[in-house]
């Protein structure tokens, strides 16, 4: 399990422990309470004993509520464990997976982008992690899926370094209306982690949510010389 995983399970089994705690104290405070007021009553009138059953049955709700919490955590640990294990099987495969965050790696990108219907011109954008336009070129205009790569030069040809890069397709029709579109990136998965609950694959510092995973493909087998 990632050590962001661990953390937040860490955190609300912290929360379960430190409201037991509480939970104890106020009943031992609230026994030896009524321990006293029992001793100390007036054999002539003698307590009601409905209010103090009232608040037992409540400290035992609470514990209830307390220990089904406990199990709760416990079963959601076990849960992103199993996942997350799971998951460690995606590492040194190549996966394409919805996202315009794409990593350059050995001055080789490679991404795809899909249009949801013909469109009249194409502009593939690429930034830098500042922001910057790097480079850009005029793509395919019909409908469908279409790959992009990239060999990591700028406009000028010069050779940038590896890293994340972001790619976005203005598509346009012949109303100069946008056509909607969407990108995916290609890379090799080198680590798993998880994020608020959900798995991600690490592609370099890229990150895909396991659902936005689109194809998997095995690594080449290795030839015998």
């Amino acid at each position: 399990m990632s050590d962001i995983a661990v953390n937040a399970l860490a955190g609300s089994q912290e929360k379960t422990t430190n409201s037991s705690n509480k939970l104890a104290k106020d009943l031992d405070s609230f026994l030896l309470l009524l321990t006293s007021q029992l001793k100390n009553q007036d054999p002539l009138s003698p307590m009601d004993s409905t209010e103090f059953t009232n608040q037992l049955t409540q400290f035992a709700q609470v514990e209830q509520q307390i220990n089904l919490n406990a199990s709760l955590n416990n079963l959601i640990g076990l849960t992103q464990q199993s996942i997350v294990s799971n998951a460690v099987n995606y590492i040194g495969k190549t996966v394409e997976g919805q996202s315009s965050q794409v990593p350059l790696s050995g001055g080789s990108l490679k991404a795809a982008y899909g249009l949801m219907a013909d469109a009249k011109s194409v502009n593939v954008v690429v930034r830098d992690d500042t922001g910057n336009i790097v480079f850009n070129k005029s793509g395919e205009v019909g409908k469908g899926v279409h790959e992009f790569l990239w060999d990591g030069k700028d406009s000028m040809g010069v050779q940038l370094k590896d890293g994340t890069y972001e790619i976005s397709i203005t598509s346009l029709d012949g109303q100069d209306k946008p056509v909607e579109n969407y990108v995916t990136a290609f890379g090799k998965v080198t680590g798993v982690t998880s994020i608020n609950g959900t798995t991600v694959l690490l592609l370099d510092k890229v990150g895909i949510p396991v659902d936005k995973v689109l194809s998997i493909t095995q690594p080449a087998a290795a030839t015998a010389s």
